[in-house]
């Protein structure tokens, strides 16, 4: 446990060494033979399964229908310099830094990451999703502007998944809206598209998209590397066009669902504004230490350090689901039906504060 707070809390061994009466060499060796990223991540997930099996924890969905899910960058700022490492003069001034992405359900942080600073957040959304170890599985991604490319809407739709992230400029999205009719038999229409979908192209290529989709669903490929690659080839390319007219088929229905539906422009807001809080608790934990920042020499180090973090984040959400939990079950018991509308009102809110 004190290796893990001394990593979570940017500490470090030496430091925890010199503020409790564990010695430093118990404390490097117990971090050498004992932290690694797969047990980390399977107490994480065991935390992530028991909070969902909480009374409280189904209080915490705002829709019925939907377990929203929500994708987002954090930037820290390193200690030393890894080789994940990058400079953003807005974020760490002179010295450098990585992302952790964190994919967020129902307060309860179920997977995450470090990138790099230059590397495209959208790139990972779907990996983020579909490699989540725990039972908690988001049926909606949500995210932010970042979280948007030329294929994310097409390749979740593909595994059953839907993307609703949340648009800052809706001018701006109109001209993204794309028809599979003739774009002049909208022309008396209040919304009009900018071009029509080649639909031919979809089904001449869906060979080489179910190869595709195959190997996603196998993992034998992320989907940086799928982008990456499609990046490389010309715009003639068929199978590059085919995988970015289907986005643009799905993106489509999507922003006409969002500009139509203000429930669903609230729901996308507030799974985003979850993920917001989490990142203020994330911080507040770095930050024990002094500096916003993670520990460690190299990129294994840091990676381990962002998932203590993660854990002692979990245990505080456990900690306080649980409380609510209890909350809930006394007033059920005793009928108390102003207090349980008090309690599924909050949740069903937001949880402000964790602490």
């Amino acid at each position: 446990m004190a290796v893990i707070i001394a990593q979570a809390m940017n500490h470090g061994n030496l430091v925890m060494a010199r503020t409790s009466d564990i010695p430093y060499h118990i404390l490097e060796t117990t971090y050498q033979q004992y932290l690694r990223q797969a047990t980390l991540q399977a107490a994480n997930d065991r935390i992530s399964n028991g909070i969902a099996e909480l009374p409280i924890f189904p209080h915490y969905s705002f829709d019925v229908d939907a377990l929203y899910g929500s994708v987002d960058g954090q930037k820290f700022s390193m200690e030393r310099p890894t080789v994940k490492a990058r400079y953003s003069r807005k974020y760490f001034g002179r010295g450098k830094g990585v992302v952790a992405y964190t994919l967020l359900c129902n307060h309860v942080p179920l997977q995450g990451w470090l990138i790099g600073a230059h590397e495209f957040e959208a790139h990972h959304v779907f990996d983020l999703w579909y490699r989540n170890t725990s039972d908690i599985v988001p049926t909606v991604i949500t995210g932010d502007m970042h979280s948007i490319n030329k294929a994310n809407f097409a390749i979740l739709n593909w595994f059953g998944g839907c993307f609703e992230p949340r648009f800052t400029d809706l001018e701006k999205q109109l001209k993204e809206l794309y028809c599979a009719d003739e774009p002049s038999r909208y022309e008396k229409y209040l919304i009009r598209p900018v071009g029509q979908i080649d639909r031919q192209a979809i089904v001449g290529e869906k060979a080489n998209i179910d190869q595709i989709v195959a190997t996603l669903g196998l993992k034998e490929m992320t989907q940086g590397t799928l982008i990456r690659k499609l990046c490389t080839y010309t715009q003639q390319n068929p199978t590059r066009r085919a995988i970015f007219e289907f986005d643009k088929l799905i993106r489509s229905i999507y922003t006409l669902r969002y500009l139509r539906d203000p429930q669903l422009q609230r729901n996308v807001h507030r799974s985003q504004n979850r993920i917001e809080s989490y990142h203020q608790l994330r911080s507040a934990i770095a930050q024990v230490g002094g500096k916003k920042e993670l520990t460690g020499r190299t990129d294994i180090e840091i990676e381990i350090s962002n998932q203590c973090a993660r854990l002692i984040a979990n245990a505080i959400i456990y900690y306080n689901s649980a409380i609510l939990s209890r909350l809930l079950t006394q007033y059920e018991a005793s009928r108390n039906m102003k207090a349980l509308a008090m309690i599924k009102g909050f949740c069903a809110k937001r949880l402000r504060k964790y602490q």
